[in-house]
């Protein structure tokens, strides 16, 4: 009987075992739910805090997924500007002027947030850790998805993307450079929102993101 009975604890601790190995991690099922099929468009809001600027700089427009490395980036305020990636290269064209291009290469922030940006939407995690340490704390209801480089490359320009969001929705990006200087896009329903003053401090924006 005890013989038995040590079988069957051990069967249990095995299927349990199992069981935990199958089941999916916090990002896993996050991934998974925020996944979605191109293309995508979000409405944006971006306050950009920078050490050379006296007061923040806020953008916002529309963002949009096209499907595979190419995305687009429409700001209609206070500018007119179109932002496109895709095939290893960035163009950028203020109002009807010059349409002005460079290899992706050379921007490699417009490159980790088209990463972080793909990957989220395409729900690969395998993707996003190609180019990030990734961790995810939090419920299903509220959560945080913490991205940092990898390569030297982006270390030399970007320390982390954290997205902030509450069930199948990111709210809020928030990049910090390595420098130090930082920017937070409202996306969703948060950019719909809109902003609570012309010029928000860092930390009530930031507060904003975690609470709202």
């Amino acid at each position: 009987m005890r013989a038995l009975r040590r079988l069957a604890v051990a069967c249990l601790a095995l299927t349990a075992t199992a069981a935990l190995a199958a089941a999916p991690t916090l990002a896993e099922s996050l991934l998974a739910k925020l996944a979605k099929a191109p293309p995508v468009s979000t409405p944006f809001i971006q306050v950009s805090y920078r050490g050379m600027l006296d007061r923040p700089l806020v953008v916002s427009g529309t963002l949009r997924w096209l499907g595979g490395d190419r995305m687009q980036r429409d700001i209609d305020k206070p500018f007119k500007e179109t932002a496109q990636l895709g095939d290893g290269e960035l163009s950028v064209q203020r109002g009807s002027g010059e349409v002005h291009r460079m290899p992706l290469a050379r921007a490699p922030q417009a490159g980790a947030m088209l990463a972080g940006f793909r990957a989220l939407l395409g729900g690969d995690l395998a993707a996003l850790e190609n180019d990030f340490a990734l961790s995810a704390q939090g419920s299903q209801a509220h959560w945080v998805i913490t991205l940092v480089p990898r390569t030297d490359q982006l270390k030399r320009q970007l320390a982390s993307i954290v997205i902030d969001g509450r069930t199948e929705a990111p709210r809020c990006l928030t990049m910090t450079d390595a420098n130090g200087d930082t920017s937070i896009t409202l996306v969703g329903a948060m950019a719909k929102q809109g902003l609570q003053s012309v010029a928000p401090l860092e930390s009530a924006l930031a507060a904003r993101c975690r609470n709202q």
